[in-house]
Parts: structure tokens; C-alpha cells; sequence
């Protein structure tokens, strides 16, 4: 387990320090949440003196702001569902085109592991971080929602946010776990992942600030589980997120076949 080792302690840094980042920032709006929930009608109010497009951008056309939920939807959807993924697709693209890009590949495989192994190894360390970092922001939020609340808000609901969000960074660490195995530059690994997830975001922004690309949103996993269409009494799809775990797996069978027989440059 010496890889698996090494890459939980190479990347435990940047873990604690995108942890922290998100839950700050998080930390910050829940705590100014009370203070829009007062004078909801008035900032709802001038909410609305705000171009269409930009109401629909956000998903904040018919939002509670007395609902942290509601509040969360319109600014999480930035910070949890894009920023935060910024760290699990910027760690996944990296995880296996590290040693070729730095010509230390080969002497990695000489040691006695096998490819397979190795494979599985880093998976499993991209799991886990993933895992971690996935936990660490949702028990976060739940304990800063019931801080910082209102009024009750619901449970259910907050859970399809959650399973939301998992839902879009196992998605996008499938992503830039593909493109650190076929590929032989960290920098087009790194560039050509977080290019898939800046599309699929500006597809989810277009199909919602245009009606009729409206259909864009099944093609995107930023418009599948979008939590302003949970707010607004969306039910969560349950089959988009089994293909996504199906996707994940089909990844680490993906990862061990082509890494067995790809030939390392050193």
C-alpha cells in the first residue's frame, strides 16, 4: 500500500486547505442569511428589479429567502456545485499522468507492484478524498443551516442537494480521472478536465436563461440535479445519479485495462 500511502499524504495539504476555503465561504453566507431572511420582502423586492436573464441565471425567480434552503440554492449552486469541484477534478486529472509527465513513471512500475495494483492504489486514494471532502462540506452545512435558520427547514430536501452535489463531483472526478490516464501532459489533463467542466456549466446556464434550450439541461449534470429545480418541487432523479456511480466504476475498470497495456514513456 505504499502508493496508496503516498498520494493521501502528498495531497492531504490541499484537501485541508480547499476544505477550509469552502466551508468558510459557506460559513460566511450562512451566517449573513439571518439578516436577508429579515428583510426578505425588501431584498426579494429588489431582487426583481434585476434583469430577467439574471434572475434565471441564478434560479432566484421565485425563491423563499426566509428558507435557508431556498438562500443556499441560489449561491451553493456557484460555491459547492462549481468551485468545489475545482479541487476534485484539479486532484482526479493529476492522479495518474503525474510520474509520465515528470519522467519518474518507470521508476515507479519497477518496483514491485503491479500495474493493476498501482491502479487500484490511487483509485482508492481518490475515493477516499473524495469521500472525505464530500462529508466534510455536507455535515458542515447541516450544522451551520440548523445554526443559522429561521424557521424549520426541510431535511429531505436538503439530502437531494447533497446528493446533488455528490452527484456532480463523482461525475467530474470520472472525468478527470479519464483524462490523466490517456493523456501524457499534466497541463492537458488539468486544462482539457476543467474545459468538460466549464461546459457543462455555461450548457446548464444556457438552459435556463434560454427556453428554448431548456432540454440542454438533460445533457448536463449541472442541469440534471440543479438544486434551484429541487427548491422548486423538482423530485431528485435517482437514475441519473445510479448512471453517474456506474460511470465512476466503469472508470476504475477503464483505468486498470488501458494502464495494463499502455505503453509509459519515460
Amino acid at each position: 500500500m505504499q502508493v496508496f500511502k503516498w498520494e493521501m499524504k502528498r495531497n492531504f495539504k490541499s484537501f485541508v486547505i480547499w476544505s477550509a476555503f469552502i466551508i468558510a465561504i459557506q460559513f460566511m453566507y450562512s451566517a449573513l442569511f439571518p439578516s436577508f431572511a429579515g428583510e426578505g420582502g425588501l431584498f426579494s423586492s429588489k431582487m426583481q428589479l434585476l434583469p430577467k436573464a439574471f434572475l434565471k441565471i441564478f434560479g432566484v425567480e421565485k425563491i423563499d429567502f426566509s428558507d435557508i434552503l431556498h438562500f443556499f440554492a441560489m449561491q451553493g449552486q456557484i460555491w459547492i456545485f462549481l468551485f468545489a469541484t475545482f479541487y476534485l477534478t484539479k486532484l482526479s486529472s493529476s492522479m495518474f499522468v503525474k510520474e509520465e509527465h515528470d519522467k519518474t513513471a518507470e521508476f515507479v512500475l519497477s518496483r514491485p507492484i503491479s500495474r493493476k495494483k498501482y491502479v487500484l492504489e490511487k483509485f482508492l486514494s481518490v475515493n477516499l478524498y473524495l469521500i472525505f471532502y464530500d462529508f466534510v462540506i455536507t455535515f458542515s452545512l447541516l450544522g451551520m443551516f440548523n445554526k443559522y435558520k429561521v424557521k424549520p427547514f426541510d431535511l429531505s430536501l436538503f439530502w437531494q442537494i447533497a446528493f446533488s452535489f455528490w452527484a456532480v463531483h463523482i461525475f467530474m472526478t470520472a472525468v478527470g480521472i479519464a483524462f490523466s490516464l490517456i493523456t501524457r501532459k499534466r497541463n492537458i489533463a488539468d486544462t482539457g478536465s476543467l474545459f468538460v467542466l466549464g461546459f457543462f456549466y455555461v450548457l446548464s446556464l444556457i438552459s435556463r436563461v434560454y427556453e428554448k434550450y431548456e432540454y440542454i439541461k438533460n445533457f448536463t449534470p449541472f442541469g440534471i440535479f440543479d438544486p434551484a429545480m429541487l427548491i422548486k418541487g423538482k423530485n431528485f432523479n435517482v437514475t441519473a445519479f445510479v448512471v453517474i456511480i456506474l460511470i465512476y466504476i466503469t472508470t476504475l475498470f477503464f483505468g486498470v485495462y488501458y494502464y495494463e497495456r499502455k505503453d509509459i514513456y519515460s
